[in-house]
């Protein structure tokens, strides 16, 4: 990636590939907001990466920020991250009954900004607590939303839920299935190894949401642990591949700057 950045507590990074111009325009706590112009065309779309606190007073800065970029947007807009917050009921499963006055902020910024969520594939739930039958709480807290003048640019935009590797959140991915079929036929048994299990790894948390019982989360666990090994095999062949000196053992040995 050509530039690398970070906002103002490190708890959002943003890696740029070269054929873009960035320029960051709003950097908090709770976002990073900036706009990509493509090189060869001069096209523009603005990007907004979000990680919300976990208190709803604080929050309300997030709201009010967005609300801000919102009056002077009129270029596509994508805003996307951890919300720390859910819109309904039906986006959370177990714990306490939900909070409507944290819901209803929420879907008022949305409503005011004039951004509409843009859907998913695969699991609705994109966080778990890490507990099992009773105990089991899962949300959906993260989420990509956009403005009119993004779904007409990108007609046919997808976010896909991933498997939970390694953490307790879900990333979310555009679905690239020229990508996919490249590394397939250029790399092999690796890929293909990792594709089947990820699949393997994915009916299995959907079993683990619909009987969050102790027996399904062993069994999550055990084909995670197999998937995070085949994670490993990959890393070390894009590392030899590609020549990464900076990176040693997940160790970061070059200083990006906070802003570029």
């Amino acid at each position: 990636m050509g530039t690398a950045c970070h906002n103002l507590n490190g708890k959002i990074w943003l890696f740029v590939e070269d054929r873009f111009q960035m320029k960051v325009q709003m950097d908090t706590e709770q976002l990073l907001s900036f706009k990509l112009t493509y090189i060869d065309d001069g096209h523009e779309i603005h990007v907004t990466l979000v990680h919300a606190s976990t208190d709803r007073h604080t929050r309300i800065a997030l709201w009010d920020d967005l609300y801000t970029i919102a009056t002077s947007m009129t270029s596509p807009w994508l805003v996307g991250g951890d919300f720390n917050v859910i819109i309904d009921d039906l986006e959370k499963y177990g714990g306490l009954p939900v909070q409507f006055n944290e819901t209803e902020d929420f879907i008022h910024c949305n409503n005011t900004c004039q951004l509409t969520n843009l859907g998913f594939k695969e699991s609705m739930y994109t966080w778990w607590n890490g507990k099992t039958d009773a105990a089991c709480l899962f949300k959906r807290l993260d989420r990509c939303l956009g403005n009119q003048a993004l779904q007409d640019l990108f007609p046919n935009l997808e976010v896909e839920h991933l498997i939970k590797q390694g953490s307790d959140h879900s990333p979310l991915k555009r679905v690239s299935k020229a990508l996919s079929k490249w590394s397939k036929d250029s790399y092999g048994d690796i890929f293909r190894q990792i594709d089947t299990l990820a699949e393997v790894v994915q009916n299995h948390e959907q079993e683990f949401e619909n009987n969050p019982t102790s027996t399904n989360r062993e069994r999550l666990q055990t084909v995670q642990a197999d998937s995070i090994n085949l994670y490993a095999v990959e890393e070390k062949f894009w590392k030899q591949k590609a020549g990464m000196q900076w990176f040693v053992d997940g160790i970061e040995t070059q200083n990006f700057p906070r802003t570029c």
